[in-house]
């Protein structure tokens, strides 16, 4: 019998604040018994403000979460899930922000259009969250359709 336990993909936290991103199953919207997206939730937890948003992810996303990884590891701002069909995570991990912090930023911006920043004390294990893909792409092997129109596709 398959794990249906949530499995995380994100988890950016200090002593007070997070903001993590669990994939919560395999979805195939195909017919066949191969997953061909994740259904998600981005769940945001501060002293200030709670909230949690859904959200599908396929495996062109995880690509990008691949490249974003490798960019804030090197130091860079980066943005994940600019399509516009899901919230938006934007990581600011240099010590020059306003809050010294490395600052996670997520726009649902197909729902709400709520925008939250949350400053992180704690610096990220990036190559955790290395880990926490490769577990996501072991347990959920998705199918690879070919893009649609208006679909970028991550090129390697």
């Amino acid at each position: 019998m398959p794990d249906s336990s949530p499995l995380e993909l994100i988890r950016l936290s200090d002593e007070e604040q997070s903001v993590s991103l669990r994939i919560i199953g395999g979805m195939s919207f195909s017919g066949t018994d191969q997953c061909d997206a994740l259904h998600a939730e981005i769940v945001v937890g501060t002293g200030f403000v709670s909230g949690r948003v859904e959200l599908y992810l396929n495996a062109y996303d995880l690509d990008s979460w691949a490249e974003v990884l490798e960019a804030v590891a090197a130091g860079r701002k980066a943005t994940w899930l600019e399509s516009g069909r899901s919230p938006r995570i934007m990581i600011d991990p240099t010590e020059e922000t306003e809050s010294g912090c490395t600052e996670v930023s997520v726009c649902d911006v197909a729902g709400s259009q709520v925008f939250v920043t949350v400053p992180i004390v704690n610096q990220p294990d990036w190559g955790a969250h290395r880990r926490l893909l490769a577990a996501v792409r072991i347990r959920f092997q998705l199918e690879r359709c070919p893009p649609g129109p208006g679909h970028a596709a991550v090129r390697r």
